[in-house]
């Protein structure tokens, strides 16, 4: 029964035995979402998980890839005959909000659990796409034991005992970026998109960037920042977490809202306004006398919020990139210095698969550092397509591809305000480097008149204390591609 295409005959037997109220408004989800939650003096809906405060990996399932746990057939059948004795809300929705490229997906969630539809109503589109949703997933909270069932082959979704809503959310996503890379050649990217028009080679030039990273880089951070510019040079938001490339270089936009982590609010002035909007949702917030603390992480450490957009004083309307110039990859490895440029596409492409960085609170687990392909939790098998595709991208479009540091280079800390002078610089094109034959990048020594030779590993560490640091580093990316990616271990030649 638990088998790959199976999944979307599942859920269409267990909605025939239960009771479905479909196209559920958004007034009666708020509504019925404050008995699950509170209300903040704003208006704002503040929501409480109680099964999960995080996605789970470790009891995430992908049939026809993953080896199936002993006992979870059995698991299933106990789950499938309880879901048949619920109730479920049922909302249709668009991920892009392009007609020709919209992926349809029907989410289907326990009805004691209205803020999570909620949320999903608020993250994507509305849709008029006729026909059959493309993707489905049936949610159901209250029963026992987590798990997450992914079934590529039918496009479908089945979440089991996880109330936390960025389980649901990737869900959908997850498989719109699989099933775009496999079906329309256009890879699904974990990356936020920003518009910049600069002064750029003396002239002013238009810039979009992609910024790639793990939960807690600052990747929502960086995709914020404004700069401070003054026109005709400006900054536009576009999206902050998922895109799909286009041959044309375009990046279209997956949500049309923001799901970040709040732990930054007090430090990101533009995105305090989406998160005090009424239509916000706040979930595990602490709420003091019907105030946030976002500073308070004592329920979570991966507290979110679903911000609005339109509350962004720099977020356009649309939220397309037109033309994609850069892809910004975000690290915390101590070898590395704070900006690298990356030498040729294969090096560039290395880098991706790579996806170095450290596990943070996004995740269960301890912080260690890990290698996540593509910077992407979300990238099925075969993850080679993946690499190929964003070859012939950065080839054909003739990407500038960097590397930036935003942890520690050994023990010197990258300053916030560092990085993001170090991104303006770079899209400006007013950085000098020096070239670094170990790590084979070139390393920014100078970014717009300000030195920054004390994020460089080589003036950080010893000769021989750096030297052996690359080698052992090298080294790991080695066995990397040989153990988890041997069909790429030529790859590692350019790491």
């Amino acid at each position: 029964m638990l088998e790959a295409g199976s999944l979307r005959n599942v859920i269409r037997e267990v909605l025939d035995a239960a009771s479905v109220e479909w196209d559920v408004k958004p007034a009666k989800l708020k509504e019925e979402s404050f008995k699950y939650g509170v209300r903040t003096r704003t208006g704002q809906l503040a929501v409480y998980t109680r099964k999960a405060k995080a996605r789970v990996p470790s009891r995430t399932v992908v049939l026809g890839q993953d080896k199936v746990p002993d006992g979870l057939e059995e698991t299933f059948e106990e789950a499938i005959r309880y879901a048949e004795g619920k109730s479920y809300y049922a909302i249709e929705r668009c991920i892009t909000a392009s007609d020709k490229y919209a992926y349809k997906i029907l989410s289907l969630v326990e009805a004691d659990y209205p803020h999570l539809e909620l949320m999903v109503d608020r993250n994507y589109f509305p849709c008029e796409k006729e026909g059959e949703p493309d993707i489905i997933t049936l949610d159901i909270p209250s029963f026992k034991d987590t798990w997450i069932l992914v079934d590529r082959m039918s496009a479908s979704n089945i979440i089991l005992a996880s109330d936390y809503y960025g389980e649901l959310k990737m869900s959908f996503l997850r498989m719109a970026m699989n099933l775009s890379r496999d079906e329309r050649f256009m890879p699904g990217l974990h990356a936020g998109s920003k518009q910049y028009t600069v002064r750029r080679m003396g002239r002013l030039e238009t810039v979009g960037v992609l910024i790639f990273g793990l939960s807690g880089t600052g990747k929502t951070t960086l995709t914020l920042e404004t700069h401070n510019l003054e026109r005709p040079e400006n900054v536009t938001l576009r999206q902050d977490d998922i895109v799909i490339l286009h041959p044309s270089g375009r990046a279209l936009g997956t949500e049309h809202n923001l799901y970040p982590k709040t732990d930054s609010v007090p430090e990101l002035p533009a995105l305090q306004p989406a998160v005090a909007h009424p239509d916000a949702i706040l979930e595990n917030v602490v709420v003091k006398d019907g105030i946030p603390d976002f500073s308070d992480l004592s329920i979570s450490k991966n507290a979110r919020a679903v911000a609005i957009r339109e509350a962004i004083p720099h977020a356009s309307y649309r939220v397309d990139l037109d033309r994609v110039n850069i892809l910004v990859f975000l690290t915390r490895r101590p070898e590395m210095p704070a900006l690298a440029r990356l030498t040729s596409p294969e090096q560039a492409v290395a880098y991706f698969m790579l996806g170095e960085s450290w596990r943070t609170s996004a995740e269960a687990g301890k912080p260690e550092p890990v290698r996540v392909p593509g910077f992407d939790p979300f990238m099925l098998e075969p993850k080679e397509r993946s690499a190929l595709l964003m070859l012939d991208y950065i080839k054909r479009l003739d990407l500038e591809v960097y590397v930036m540091n935003t942890g520690w280079v050994k023990h010197v800390k990258v300053k916030p305000e560092e990085s993001k002078h170090l991104l303006l610089a770079l899209v400006k094109g007013e950085v000098e480097y020096r070239h670094d034959s170990l790590l084979g990048v070139d390393v920014a020594v100078k970014a717009r008149g300000v030195d920054m030779s004390h994020l460089d590993p080589r003036n950080v560490y010893t000769p021989s204390e750096y030297e052996a640091a690359v080698r052992r580093l090298k080294e790991e990316r080695v066995k990397f591609f040989e153990e988890k990616l041997p069909s790429l271990k030529w790859l590692a030649d350019y790491a």
